[in-house]
């Protein structure tokens, strides 16, 4: 029997040792890091582990199992992690000045379960107090319109936003200022609102609610096994006043893109010789702008001591490798060479705002422009600009879009920025999503106000507008088979539309809790599997829906208030998206993100042989010994 123990220890030392060089040598890193979360003995489900390296930061994390293990892939650098375990409902645990292993270095994370129901609230995502303020409207028009407007351009409920108790003159006055930064509300909803902020964040509304989603496992569903196969990465990217508005994979290198709206800037960050990314930015050509561009009558240059004057908005790669980027204060649109690093410069002959472009299969650059109802294309070949006019929804709509470039260039005489916070409601149509057919190349669009979608004929410019059963739709993706897929922002919901049969199809609910809080902006399909990515973009959350077992999975992100814009796709089969919260400084941390996905990424835990069931462990020299951390 004695024989039989030793046989069985060796065996596992040399399944152990075999198995851990295997995930050493995977990639040629320095070695990596595992171990256990558990907290009382019990194990800490979910807990997310995260390995944060250089300045600017690069983070990657990975979830722990059922059983509290984690294992992290292989690292590049041979020393100066810091490492944070974090679950809701626990502190926070972070280790500094931590070296993985080549055999991998082992800790034992114990942490501390938050007594305290008051301080356990405070680590919830921004939809879940959100959701407060939605519990205190019996008027559904209302609830629909707060989702709308209130979250443009940060999350709401988020902890430097509202969750504070502020008394009603105090919420008047910070409805009247989102007015004047374009969050136009109706005079009904207006008149309403501060009651229902007052009630919602009242001390003991808040404790009565909240800490009721609390259990054993925390106040947040445990990720399910597919999210726990996901590695999730960070770059730091710009400053405290910057905003990743979108992003995209510049493919012919696998480099990452974005537009700093605020900063009038465009990012790369290259990853071929520095595993933490070498970031690069490039000012955009300002030309005789005055802050604020279009607007700067209007005063809307001005962001905490910051002068915007272009406000890059959205960009795609066209067929020859230039960059094109959407301006909307700036009112042009700006392609970037980067074998060069040039600039091409045009202004929009007709409109006001350009927002959200995309190539079609003749190398033309089709975009929205949201202040003036149009749809626009322009030819980079032939330098030839078009502009269709989409349908209002009422004759006087149509005259005061008519009559907005005039006002915005006399923005001065009429006060337009005091005035827009007094108006009741927006009408505007708003075009907003666009995005190519791969079935017969048509143009199709979104009306965001309007709660329209549309297609234009690419050669005809014949517009066909279509009635959505739902508000708000956004941006919309096409799948692989002419299926259209589009978000609507105020109800939480995707939505398929059948382009062949011109016909509705399915409506899908997003499964975040509490049901009905989340706010999504963008999809994007996967070209391999037609699955649908979805931004959760009020839950610090990413979300896929494979329409084929109508399956869900939600991954939750490592850092707070990521208020997510666009999605795309390396050829490695991972989701990128940025954060755009406005202003930066609500993101934890202050800086803003660029993210990527990885759903299948995670070693496998059962399969390393690092983790012995039995607790049949060798014994470990005293500098191997596991290192055991207490929260607090």
């Amino acid at each position: 029997m004695q024989r039989l123990i030793a046989f069985l220890f060796l065996l596992f030392l040399q399944v152990a040792s075999s198995s851990a060089a295997e995930l050493s040598n995977a990639s040629g890193g320095e070695g990596f890091f595992y171990g256990n979360v558990s907290s009382n003995d019990a194990p800490v489900k979910g807990a997310m582990v995260t390995f944060s390296h250089g300045k600017p930061v690069h983070s990657l994390s990975v979830f722990a199992d059922e059983a509290g293990r984690f294992l992290s892939p292989d690292l590049p650098w041979k020393e100066g992690y810091i490492i944070r375990v974090r679950r809701v409902g626990w502190k926070d645990v972070v280790l500094k000045d931590q070296a993985p292993k080549k055999d991998g270095q082992r800790l034992a994370v114990d942490m501390m379960r938050i007594d305290d129901p008051a301080e356990m609230v405070q680590q919830l995502p921004s939809n879940y107090w959100m959701n407060l303020v939605l519990e205190e409207f019996e008027d559904r028009d209302h609830l629909l319109e707060f989702k709308m407007q209130c979250t443009y351009c940060h999350q709401q409920g988020s902890p430097l936003t509202s969750r504070h108790q502020y008394t009603r003159q105090q919420w008047l006055d910070i409805i009247h200022d989102m007015g004047r930064r374009s969050a136009i509300i109706t005079n009904s909803l207006r008149k309403v609102l501060p009651d229902h902020m007052m009630a919602a964040y009242d001390d003991a509304n808040v404790l009565k609610k909240l800490p009721a989603y609390d259990s054993d496992n925390g106040p947040l569903p445990v990720p399910s096994f597919e999210a726990r196969r996901a590695v999730i990465e960070e770059w730091d990217l710009g400053g405290p006043t910057s905003g990743q508005h979108d992003l995209m994979v510049y493919h012919p290198d696998g480099s990452i893109w974005t537009v700093d709206g605020p900063m009038d800037t465009l990012h790369v960050i290259r990853f071929d010789k520095n595993p933490d990314g070498d970031r690069t930015s490039y000012l955009i050509p300002r030309g005789d702008h005055k802050p604020g561009g279009v607007y700067w009558k209007m005063g809307k240059g001005k962001n905490k001591g910051v002068d915007t004057y272009l406000a890059p908005h959205s960009l795609q790669t066209g067929p020859d490798g230039v960059i094109w980027l959407t301006l909307a204060s700036g009112n042009q649109l700006a392609g970037f060479n980067p074998d060069t690093e040039t600039w091409d410069m045009v202004d929009l002959e007709e409109g006001i705002n350009p927002h959200t472009l995309r190539f079609d299969q003749q190398g033309r650059l089709w975009y929205t422009v949201t202040a003036t109802n149009h749809v626009a294309m322009f030819d980079p070949k032939t330098r030839e600009q078009t502009f269709i006019r989409l349908d209002f929804p009422d004759t006087s709509t149509q005259l005061i879009t008519w009559f907005t470039p005039f006002f915005i260039e006399h923005a001065d005489l009429f006060d337009l920025e005091a005035r827009s916070a007094e108006m009741d409601g927006v009408t505007m149509p708003m075009p907003y999503g666009i995005d190519i057919s791969p079935l017969d190349g048509s143009i199709w669009f979104s009306q965001l106000n309007m709660s329209h979608i549309g297609r234009i004929d690419p050669e005809t410019f014949e517009v066909i507008s279509i009635p959505t059963p739902f508000v708000t739709p956004r941006r919309l993706r096409f799948d692989s088979k002419g299926n259209l897929w589009v978000p609507s922002y105020a109800e939480g919901t995707i939505n398929r539309f059948d382009t062949k049969a011109m016909a509705w199809r399915e409506r899908y609910e997003i499964p975040v809790e509490p049901i009905g809080s989340e706010v999504p902006y963008a999809v994007f399909i996967d070209p391999n599997t037609d699955d649908v990515w979805i931004t959760g973009t009020q839950s610090d959350t990413l979300i896929r829906f494979e329409p084929e077992t109508e399956n869900w999975t939600i991954y939750p992100l490592p850092t707070q208030v990521t208020y997510t814009r666009e999605l795309d796709m390396d050829a490695n089969n991972h989701i990128w998206t940025s954060h755009s919260s406005g202003p930066a400084w609500h993101v934890e941390g202050g800086i803003p993100k660029v993210t990527r996905l990885d759903p299948t990424g995670a070693p496998d835990i059962e399969g390393s042989g690092l983790f012995d069931t039995t607790e049949l462990v060798a014994p470990k020299e005293p500098d191997e010994i596991a290192v055991k951390i207490t929260a607090g």
